[in-house]
């Protein structure tokens, strides 16, 4: 089966009114910083920087460029990137530079305020709070395309070894780079033909998927009290061996799966999903007759009766997908969408060397735990991913909130206050469209594949 990417557990927030205040907060310092980076394959807000001679390749934002605050930084960064090179860069250079990246910033289609700060607002709430901490903090390039691959916003460099990937997130040991796609305009209607592909909802959906990931590989990178990268929780830093906790977990949670499978089919989903079948098949065809109506009440009895089987067996995450159209199907599905995320396969992931090809695996199924928690929730991940759900929340977030305690000087408390709440007159004027706004909504689609 192949990843699952149009499902979600909750919505994107994407206005400040709705949000946790620390997560409005990230979003505006993480458009303010500058390093986030967009291309929606019309409108830019960043340009390219490369000199051939000594093999630097940079891309720098508007706000790098022009905001006098950030430009100092930006300056910082040429000279060190030159330094690394062994090569020194005169005033004069240096200001040869910036002029020449203002003049490709003038022909930009530059993009708007209100975009940057809703894709903002989608991207820090794909992971914890501290981990986008982490990203401000290490000034992390955030860059997002709506193209299908992040080939878009890459150097040619990158391009040629990664550009047709949908995510990546890469490090060199002390600068680091996050790529998400999304695969189309999140905030456009969602396509009628195919909804769980291109715009609307499906790009919104696929941003959060696979910044999940890419986000999760960022937090995987381990780090002393002064915040220096030093390794990773899952394996070591070259990815040639599997830390040995996380090599196990991994096996317990691909085994686990297997068996909650099988016990789930047992105890009735085996009948939910065959009458499930015929009904999709029915409902994808327009057909409604004695014999759907026949079938859409045994499909309730026997949901009935496995509801009972969770709820007796305390397998509380069933209760999650008791709503949805086609019960047996989804929650088949969900498992074995774990299931390939447990056991990531794709040609860059294989290596002559079992061992290392292994201590990929576990660097990979590691990181997907926040993306699965973006798709099925919390409860459902960590009853499927048991162990290495433990291991991100009770030793990958731990060791990210301590050192950035260390590093900061200031102790982080998860803070999930909101907004003052809407008077009952604001409510009412915004139910029937007295607000100056007309506030956007997606479109959900849980769409069995």
């Amino acid at each position: 089966m192949t990843s699952v990417y149009h499902i979600l557990d909750k919505h994107p927030l994407i206005y400040a009114e709705d949000l946790e205040i620390e997560y409005e907060t990230l979003a505006q310092e993480l458009v303010a910083s500058g390093r986030l980076r967009i291309d929606t394959d019309y409108y830019c807000n960043f340009v390219r920087f490369s000199d051939a001679a000594v093999g630097i390749n940079l891309m720098f934002s508007i706000e790098e460029l022009t905001n006098p605050e950030i430009v100092k930084l930006t300056k910082q960064t040429l000279k060190r990137r030159y330094q690394r090179r062994n090569k020194n860069i005169s005033d004069k250079k240096l200001s040869s530079i910036m002029i020449d990246l203002n003049n490709k910033v003038s022909k930009l289609l530059a993009v708007t305020d209100e975009l940057k700060i809703r894709l903002a607002r989608i991207f820090v709430q794909s992971a914890h709070p501290i981990v986008i901490r982490w990203i401000l903090l290490d000034r992390v390039e955030v860059f997002i395309t709506y193209s299908n691959s992040i080939g878009d916003v890459m150097d040619m460099q990158n391009w040629k070894r990664s550009g047709q990937n949908s995510g990546m997130q890469s490090t060199d040991g002390s600068n680091v780079c996050i790529y998400v796609s999304c695969g189309g305009d999140p905030f456009a209607k969602n396509r009628e033909d195919h909804p769980i592909y291109g715009d609307g909802w499906a790009a919104a959906a696929r941003m959060q998927v696979i910044a999940g990931q890419e986000i999760g590989h960022f937090a995987d990178i381990k780090r002393d009290s002064k915040g220096r990268q030093i390794s990773r929780h899952s394996a070591n830093f070259a990815g040639t061996e599997a830390t040995p906790h996380v090599r196990q977990g991994r096996l317990n949670d691909i085994t686990r799966c297997d068996k909650l499978l099988a016990d789930l089919a047992k105890a009735g989903m085996a009948k939910i999903i065959a009458i499930e079948e015929q009904l999709k098949f029915y409902d994808d065809n327009k057909v409604s007759n004695l014999k759907t109506f026949y079938l859409k009440n045994l499909a309730k009895y026997h949901r009935h009766k496995f509801l009972q089987y969770a709820d007796k067996n305390k397998l509380h995450f069933i209760k999650r997908f008791a709503k949805e159209k086609y019960m047996g199907l989804m929650i088949r599905m969900m498992i074995l969408d774990m299931k390939t995320h447990l056991t990531p396969i794709a040609d860059v992931y294989r290596r002559d060397n079992k061992e290392e090809e292994e201590a990929i695996s576990c660097i990979e199924a590691l990181a997907r735990v926040p993306q699965q928690v973006m798709k099925w929730g919390y409860l459902t991940t960590r009853a499927t991913m048991h162990d290495l759900y433990h291991v991100y929340y009770k030793e990958v977030i731990p060791s990210l909130i301590k050192n950035y305690t260390h590093v900061t000087g200031k102790p982080y408390k998860r803070n999930y206050a909101k907004p003052p709440r809407k008077t009952s007159l604001q409510k009412f004027l915004e139910k029937f469209g007295f607000t100056k706004e007309k506030k956007f909504k997606f479109t959900e689609v849980r769409d069995i594949v």
